[in-house]
């Protein structure tokens, strides 16, 4: 097998070693978050209290000269940032952990299906129905890689922007994701559904010799 098929024997391979190295990265996180939660100095959370923020306005207090020196009022629209507020009490930290957290095990179940995906495909026997179901497990997996970041993402936007008030910003929460992603989602998932009923197909055809 390994002489006939060694591009699957390969992709096992990295497989493998990308298995445990997104284990190694979640169990770093947990360490993190558990640093993190018990305010240890080790850490520094400067770097990590920004969110992601959407505005509608954002009213720059300087104002603008031209070369003639007369002044302008500036501001910037529909635009995105990271906001930082230091001893807020604001624990959005711990929602971005969350979302690595849920991002890293959905990584995680789409390799683990992927390696059970290329350990059959090595008793050389391809369009199974178990595959097919592995297959759809991926389009699920990818689709709430699409999904879950930006179902957070809106709903800290939207706190933000009910309960937190600063000058000269207006701010917006607004949902959005990834479309490329959830079209790949959709393709995967087509994809299985052919995988399950071609084996269904083949079963009948079986059965019927």
């Amino acid at each position: 097998m390994p002489a006939k098929f060694p591009f699957i024997k390969a992709v096992s391979i990295v497989l493998s070693i990308v298995w445990y190295l997104q284990w190694f990265f979640l169990a770093v996180l947990i360490v993190i978050s558990v640093l993190i939660a018990t305010d240890n100095s080790i850490i520094n959370t400067d770097k990590l209290e920004g969110f992601h923020i959407q505005f509608a306005r954002l009213d720059i207090q300087n104002t603008a000269s031209a070369a003639d020196n007369f002044q302008n009022d500036v501001f910037l629209t529909n635009g995105e940032g990271r906001l930082h507020i230091k001893d807020a009490g604001y624990n959005f930290i711990y929602l971005r952990l969350l979302s690595v957290f849920i991002d890293s095990l959905l990584y995680i179940f789409i390799i683990y299906m992927l390696k059970k995906i290329f350990s059959g495909l090595k008793t050389d026997v391809f369009f199974t129905r178990q595959n097919g179901i592995y297959i759809k497990y991926i389009a699920y997996a990818i689709l709430g890689l699409a999904l879950i970041p930006e179902i957070i993402n809106y709903f800290v936007n939207l706190y933000i922007s009910k309960t937190l008030v600063i000058e000269g910003i207006v701010f917006k929460a607004r949902f959005g994701f990834d479309f490329r992603a959830v079209f790949l989602a959709l393709l995967i998932f087509v994809i299985a559904k052919a995988f399950i009923r071609g084996a269904e197909l083949k079963e009948d055809h079986d059965l019927t010799i």
